[in-house]
């Protein structure tokens, strides 16, 4: 009954992140690059988050960021809070969501496992789209990748 309990819940996570992964396709309607950018961070995100063994909450929180980080603008997180509200993503996931991808930039304070996986995941990707030397690479993974897998995925994608 357990196992079942939790593959519902999976599917009902998989649908959860569906419904907000096609709602940004539509925001950034014609932007094929912000489209492929949240793609990549979101298949790397769940992919070590659940390498990482997360919590059910933890991995829907990392996954709904990784989906929604790149808006832009003066009311990003009004409008995260919005379209997370649409999908109908329950409002304490939503406050957490919001609390990650405004913190996205901020390494100091990384507050959880969830948060710091999507800083290692998005930084592998904006590392590629980029062409990031090196040393910048390393320098950076030295002091801020914590996760074995976040290390390993950084170090099969650059050879560092």
């Amino acid at each position: 009954m357990t196992q079942e309990i939790s593959d519902l819940s999976k599917k009902q996570l998989e649908m959860e992140v569906n419904r907000v992964a096609v709602r940004m396709k539509t925001v950034h309607h014609g932007d094929t690059d912000k489209v492929q950018h949240f793609v990549r961070v979101y298949t790397l995100a769940k992919t070590i988050g659940e390498l990482e063994k997360l919590s059910e909450e933890e991995q829907e929180n990392l996954e709904l960021a990784a989906v929604v980080h790149n808006i832009e603008g003066e009311e990003k997180i009004p409008t995260v809070r919005d379209i997370l509200s649409s999908c109908g993503v329950e409002p304490e996931t939503a406050m957490r969501v919001c609390h990650i991808v405004e913190n996205m930039d901020n390494y100091e304070h990384i507050s959880s496992l969830d948060h710091q996986i999507f800083i290692e995941a998005r930084m592998i990707v904006e590392f590629k789209e980029h062409n990031t030397p090196s040393y910048e690479i390393v320098k950076f993974a030295e002091e801020r990748f914590i996760t074995n897998y976040g290390k390993m995925f950084l170090k099969r994608a650059f050879d560092v």
